[in-house]
């Protein structure tokens, strides 16, 4: 069996609330993380300051990069700004594996994004949406100690079950030219890329702000360039932790979604990695655990779902 590639996570966020589960969630992995890197559009001492602790408390090397807020969301540029760190850090091959700052993975995330990413460029993986009564009843030291689980319930994974059947429709009618150019979708928030491919296009068009569809954009150049993608939707476990959310009743009622009907886009957006929006001075810095790096649980973090899925034959 070939070496798996090396995984990078990058954590976008713009508030601490959730944070401390990510990195919890990190912490945990059958197999570790190649980087950790924690992205922002803001610069905010409280998010420093769960950056230094949870180094600390989870034995983790985190990268932390951050820039002042810019008045609006640019959560594309935030992404890019964080593999632009990577690339000076020398970092040249494996998966950029994008996980939301309310998210926290299961253990085995990071190993199934590297076998099930082996040799496609995008892997296409979904989230279990917590409700308010689950996400209240977490905590983090006991996630971490394994004296507590997250156990979705069968609804729960009865609809991941739905959405797998129905993104491997999208695919095979992408095979036969009838799916919609961005079909099947990524999900911006838990999705893993390889870095070949993510420079390829030029990263996320920073061009897109506020909220959403940016993903669209970037999922839709991808199959563009010839992209190949693999469907995980139930393969790879993430938990989305509950809050109010922001997205807009109207999908057509913003500018991003008039951007994204424009068709003459090209394949390599104009502002992105290789060419940024302008921004404030970014910082970058290593925030270095001063304990030794804690070995990964024998078991995961919750059920994993029905034994027959099929990420109970991965390694």
């Amino acid at each position: 069996m070939s070496a798996l590639p090396p995984v990078h996570v990058i954590i976008p966020t713009h508030l601490d609330r959730y944070l401390d589960f990510v990195l919890v969630g990190l912490a945990r992995q059958t197999l570790a993380p190649a980087s950790i890197t924690v992205t922002c559009d803001v610069v905010d001492e409280r998010i420093d300051e769960m950056v230094r602790r949870c180094a600390d408390w989870l034995g983790l090397t985190i990268r932390h990069v951050r820039r002042p807020h810019t008045g609006t969301e640019r959560l594309a540029q935030v992404r890019n700004n964080a593999v632009r760190a990577l690339l000076d850090a020398g970092v040249c091959d494996g998966r950029l594996l994008f996980l939301d700052g309310d998210t926290m993975p299961s253990d085995h995330c990071v190993q199934r994004h590297a076998v099930l990413g082996s040799n496609v460029d995008l892997v296409l993986p979904y989230r279990i949406y917590l409700t308010q009564e689950q996400t209240d009843a977490l905590d983090a030291g006991a996630l971490l100690r394994g004296g507590m689980t997250i156990d979705p319930s069968a609804a729960q994974l009865a609809q991941l079950d739905r959405l797998h059947r129905r993104y491997l429709l999208h695919q095979r009618l992408r095979r036969w030219h009838l799916a919609k150019s961005h079909k099947p979708k990524m999900l911006g928030g838990h999705h893993s890329v390889s870095l070949a491919m993510y420079r390829q296009v030029n990263g996320h068009d920073e061009e897109y702000h506020t909220w959403g569809t940016e993903d669209d954009d970037f999922c839709r150049r991808v199959y563009r360039a010839g992209g190949t993608a693999r469907i995980a939707v139930r393969d790879i476990i993430v938990f989305h932790l509950h809050h109010p959310t922001r997205a807009p009743r109207d999908w057509f009622d913003r500018p991003n979604a008039q951007r994204f009907l424009r068709r003459d886009l090209p394949l390599r957006c104009a502002r992105g990695l290789d060419s940024p929006v302008e921004q404030g001075p970014v910082m970058v810095s290593e925030v270095v655990s001063s304990v030794l790096p804690r070995n990964p649980p024998s078991v995961g973090v919750g059920a994993d779902g029905p034994s027959d899925y099929p990420w109970a034959a991965l390694p």
